[in-house]
């Protein structure tokens, strides 16, 4: 292929929706991203789930896989991520099954990766323009989680814990080998920006969960947060040394 020709080609973009027993929300899901914008794929990774989420994206004809066991998001995104690379993709997304993050909203990322000249976007809830919709403790957990991320890297991240990203090729050939298994979105924020990857955010609207519950809530949040936190400041220290 012609240099020209290769400037002229539109990029492969995958929609990686990592999802466990979401099987009430998954194929819309999987359905509006596949619309968000021209020429997208999708991939559903199945956390090995319990419920019926295989049978309906097989029925469906989604393009999917399904693991054999539980690794829960570190592990079932990075299954996302090398696929993408395998396959050549030029920017990969990570987009829940649970309905709360609008594919609608998918170009909104694309637009700010391409104009700004980004490597990795994080749809945010609390940036300017942003409806926060999220419990005092969510909110609160993720200050504390933004205020490390500027100590540690000098740039402020307003919503460390969103799973609503977008990343290009050069920064999927580093995730493809180093993405956390455990609390990966703060401390692969961490570590992009301290690897000298651009990161930004956008604001975004997200929706309230439809179908089922999320399993940390109340005060469960705010220590989840905390735990996180110790978790980065562990990881930093390891890899220190």
């Amino acid at each position: 292929m012609s240099a020209t020709l290769e400037i002229m080609r539109a990029p492969r973009i995958l929609i990686v929706i990592p999802a466990y027993n979401e099987e009430k929300s998954v194929a819309a899901v999987a359905r509006e991203a596949l619309a968000s914008a021209p020429g997208v794929e999708v991939l559903v990774v199945d956390d090995c789930s319990t419920d019926r989420t295989a049978a309906i994206l097989a029925a469906e004809g989604i393009n999917h896989v399904s693991l054999p066991v539980n690794l829960g998001i570190g592990g079932a995104v990075q299954t996302g991520f090398l696929y993408a690379w395998e396959k050549g993709h030029d920017i990969v997304m990570q987009v829940d099954g649970d309905g709360q993050h609008p594919p609608a909203q998918i170009p909104q990322l694309l637009q700010a990766m391409r104009e700004e000249g980004l490597d990795a976007v994080i749809g945010s809830r609390y940036a300017a323009g942003s409806q926060i919709v999220s419990s005092w403790a969510r909110r609160l957990g993720g200050g504390l989680l933004g205020a490390l991320i500027r100590l540690a890297t000098g740039q402020r991240v307003t919503d460390p814990t969103s799973g609503f990203r977008a990343y290009n090729r050069h920064a999927l050939e580093y995730l493809r080998r180093h993405y956390p298994q455990e609390y990966p979105e703060p401390i692969i924020a961490i570590d992009l920006l301290r690897n000298g990857f651009r990161l930004g955010e956008v604001p975004i609207l997200m929706k309230e969960r439809e179908h089922g519950a999320s399993s940390i809530t109340g005060l469960d949040t705010l220590l989840y947060m905390i735990k996180v936190i110790f978790a980065i400041i562990i990881v930093k220290i390891r890899r220190r040394r």
